[in-house]
């Protein structure tokens, strides 16, 4: 009985570290004005925060995609928190923009070995709690993202445009005193960890480190993730500036409607662990996906406020499954390669952060808001159709997971 209470405090810990992941991703999105005020920067340079941390991510990725299953991957994931907490403090000092560029980079290593290693640990160290804790990832994550937006608007001061720095300390703070718990829980809960072999495992990714890559299949999640990725770090990046900027909201109010959207994604996600129960990832993708869609575009294009508030919630709903279905998707076509296949999700996650907000931010400058947020809701039409296509042609192989 201790030894189980031991590792169930240790999967708290780990689906902790997730929190600090989704409380870090909203800060440049809930602050773009006030950060955008504080260095004198427009919106295509705001974009470069987020582009560069995506570039980081994808260098973490690809090491995780090559050489993770190597490692001990609960341990990886203490070093992911630490670098997350370290980068994110900085930031909070205010250092010069170039800085700021550098810890972001940084931060996007830290967010990626979280997600890429925690997501393999519950995959291979608790196999039979997968359709459970993979869901419940995702709640706590969904959890961050929705209450940070008015968090951390709450810790800023009306006028003080230097005041963006509360929401970073904070989340930097946060994420090493979490660093050190999970080291503490991790140290406990060795020994029952320990007795998973993955030795079969290791061997193959040293013999073989780029086997997934020599799929087509790797490379058509790689398309259909990374073009719906641009659409969710376009939303978590500009979504709030869209609402003050081009309906006039205050920044609260703009903030709310971000948390709106991650209060739809958490709602679904407590319901995913039963929805999975009855489909299967593949459909839930695609079939949600659509609803998604519709959803969005009519929240940035219909200026009745309430009428948006309720398509934005309904629109963060119908996508938040999508992650967790990609990764139930690309283990079940790479069975013997969890980090590697949990990996594509991530990586196009960082390939759609590195390419969409600064993308939406160059065309802002010219257009505005609405005109950009619009195309990657239709770029997000364009991975449900990829995604289809590839669940098509894999059928049989999804149906046998």
């Amino acid at each position: 009985m201790r030894k189980q209470q031991t590792t169930q405090l240790y999967i708290v810990i780990l689906l902790a570290t997730f929190v600090c992941y989704a409380l870090y991703v909203v800060l440049f999105g809930t602050l773009s004005t006030t950060m955008m005020d504080f260095y004198s920067i427009g919106t295509s340079a705001q974009g470069v925060f987020t582009m560069v941390g995506s570039i980081g991510g994808i260098a973490a990725a690809l090491f995780c995609a090559l050489l993770g299953e190597r490692y001990f991957k609960p341990r990886v994931v203490a070093f992911g928190v630490l670098i997350l907490g370290i980068a994110t403090t900085l930031i909070g000092f205010a250092p010069p923009y170039l800085i700021v560029c550098v810890c972001a980079l940084l931060a996007g290593v830290g967010f990626t070995v979280i997600d890429v290693m925690g997501q393999a640990t519950v995959t291979e160290y608790f196999p039979d709690k997968t359709k459970t804790l993979l869901p419940m990832v995702q709640i706590f994550f969904g959890a961050g993202t929705m209450i940070g937006p008015i968090m951390m608007a709450a810790m800023l001061f009306p006028g003080d445009s230097r005041s963006f720095v509360n929401p970073f300390l904070f989340v930097g703070i946060l994420s090493l005193a979490v660093t050190l718990v999970y080291a503490l829980s991790l140290k406990k809960a060795m020994p029952e960890l320990s007795r998973v072999d993955l030795t079969a495992i290791a061997q193959s990714a040293r013999e073989n480190p780029a086997e997934i890559f020599k799929s087509p299949k790797s490379w058509v999640i790689l398309l259909g993730c990374g073009l719906f990725s641009c659409f969710t770090t376009t939303m978590a990046a500009w979504y709030p500036a869209f609402f003050s900027t081009v309906r006039g909201f205050s920044v609260d109010t703009a903030a709310l409607m971000l948390t709106l959207y991650y209060v739809g994604t958490l709602a679904m996600r407590l319901l995913g662990p039963f929805i999975f129960r009855r489909l299967q990832p593949q459909r839930v993708y695609v079939l949600f996906s659509i609803i998604s869609i519709a959803c969005m575009f009519g929240a940035v294009n219909i200026a009745s406020i309430p009428v948006a508030m309720v398509l934005t919630t309904l629109g963060g709903a119908f996508c938040a499954l999508n992650v967790v279905s990609v990764v139930m998707i690309s283990t079940a076509l790479f069975p013997a390669r969890k980090a590697s296949a949990t990996s594509l999700a991530v990586f196009a996650y960082n390939i759609g952060g590195m390419v969409a907000p600064v993308a939406v931010g160059a065309l802002a400058e010219s257009s505005g808001l609405q005109l950009p947020l619009n195309m990657f809701i239709a770029i997000f039409a364009v991975s449900v159709a990829v995604m289809a296509v590839l669940c098509v042609k894999c059928k049989k192989e999804l149906a046998d997971a």
